[in-house]
């Protein structure tokens, strides 16, 4: 059985290493006083739970012009959950239900990482990293990108409102790059993912990692999460197959090793 990643661990893991230091949102465990202060540090903050995924047990927090603090996400369940409230104290209570019992879920709090297309679309990065031969291969990239029912609280994946393209359809596309452009910005992409996978490895072995990354203002690539147990039906989802089979393939030849 495979050791559990933690998203708290692994920020820990990617913030110590120089090849991710600077590739990776400001992170701190969550707690009243840090929450605080993320909100007035950044434009809005992300609260996550520390081992679910899918979207889930996952907000948007931020303070709205009018003093209030309003929170967007889903529940552990992957409920959506969309409200505004007096004080943090609100959005706590609601987040800790069952804290005067003694039981307290494991958040993180995270830098809101502005990741949007030139349209004002949100946009997220998945890497597919696999390990063949002693040497990290970058199996694909996708995108995933709002569409219509997108609920506007950055939380991105099949189930979220969000539809998944190639990152050569998406630089075409939302940034009108020409081929020495794209070939760059996916270049670094994989020098990025390929950094995580080295660092993580070292100390949660696997031979696979989906990297999940951002762009930012700057198109300088962020890092979001590491999965150290990823699916590949997102790249089953994308019209061209070429990607999907390469991954496939790449797992027959790990597994041939």
């Amino acid at each position: 059985m495979k050791q559990q990643l933690g998203k708290w661990k692994q920020y820990l893991l990617l913030r110590k290493n120089p090849l991710t230091a600077n590739s990776i949102p400001r992170t701190a465990l969550y707690n009243m006083t840090n929450l605080k202060d993320f909100i007035n540090s950044f434009d809005y903050a992300y609260v996550k739970h520390d081992t679910t995924g899918q979207g889930r047990a996952i907000y948007k927090v931020f303070q709205r012009e009018d003093g209030r603090y309003c929170y967007d996400g889903y529940s552990i369940q992957g409920v959506p959950i969309s409200n505004c409230v007096k004080t943090l104290e609100n959005f706590h209570q609601m987040l800790h239900p069952f804290e005067r019992l003694g039981r307290m879920g494991n958040y993180i709090v995270q830098e809101g990482v502005l990741s949007f297309t030139p349209q004002g679309l949100p946009v997220s990065l998945r890497v597919h990293m696999q390990l063949l031969k002693g040497k990290w291969l970058v199996g694909g990239i996708n995108a995933s990108i709002g569409t219509v029912g997108y609920l506007g609280n950055g939380i991105l994946n099949s189930h979220r409102g969000s539809a998944k393209i190639t990152i050569d359809e998406l630089l075409s596309a939302h940034w009108q790059m020409d081929e020495a452009e794209k070939k760059r910005i996916i270049k670094e992409v994989g020098k990025v993912a390929t950094s995580a996978a080295k660092v993580i490895a070292e100390h949660v072995p696997s031979r696979e990692y989906g990297i999940d990354l951002g762009l930012n203002a700057h198109l300088k690539p962020i890092i979001f999460e590491v999965n150290n147990t990823p699916g590949i039906s997102g790249f089953a989802k994308l019209e061209d197959k070429s990607i999907w089979r390469k991954i496939v393939e790449n797992r027959k030849l790990q597994n041939g090793e």
